[in-house]
């Protein structure tokens, strides 16, 4: 014991220097300077008829996958089986359009891909089932059929008011 009280008596830079290094060792294993990622989310939606007045054997359906930390929205949208070709789609809010989708078949059956940078209020409306995904063809200019956006794949349902006017 006396050795080591001896040691640390004559160079008493050590222990300073044993309690810098241990200091370092602990705050280099803080992980709390790294921002959490949030994980990213799927949904999906199924194509229904856009409104009571619509008659179609289309089917389909919308994936999308949701980047909380990045704010984009990926999607694929799939259908086949429309009256007419595909003439306009697009991402609604409930309503309003968010995203026109460009560069899709013109063609009764087809996919297309793409990406979109959502807003704050957009989130939350996808978190809620509000975002879907609607066709319109020459037959149905207000719309032939929806894909609502659910985190799960429970179908999808028209949105209130359903009556193809859409957009």
């Amino acid at each position: 014991m006396r050795t080591f009280i001896h040691f640390f008596k004559s160079k008493p830079d050590v222990p300073v220097l044993i309690l810098l290094l241990l200091m370092t060792g602990f705050t280099a294993c803080d992980d709390d300077d790294e921002p959490e990622m949030a994980p990213k989310v799927n949904y999906t939606g199924s194509f229904v008829k856009s409104a009571e007045t619509v008659t179609t054997s289309a089917t389909g359906t919308t994936t999308a996958t949701y980047d909380p930390n990045t704010m984009e929205l990926s999607y694929t949208i799939t259908w086949t089986g429309l009256g007419t070709n595909a003439a306009n789609m697009h991402l609604h809010d409930d309503g309003p359009v968010i995203v026109p989708i460009t560069g899709f078949p013109t063609a009764t059956s087809g996919t297309v891909s793409g990406k979109a940078t959502l807003t704050a209020q957009q989130a939350m409306d996808l978190a809620a089932s509000k975002i879907y995904a609607q066709i319109h063809t020459a037959t149905y200019p207000g719309g032939e059929v929806i894909a609502r956006l659910s985190k799960s794949a429970s179908g999808s349902n028209p949105p209130p008011g359903g009556d193809g006017d859409g957009y």
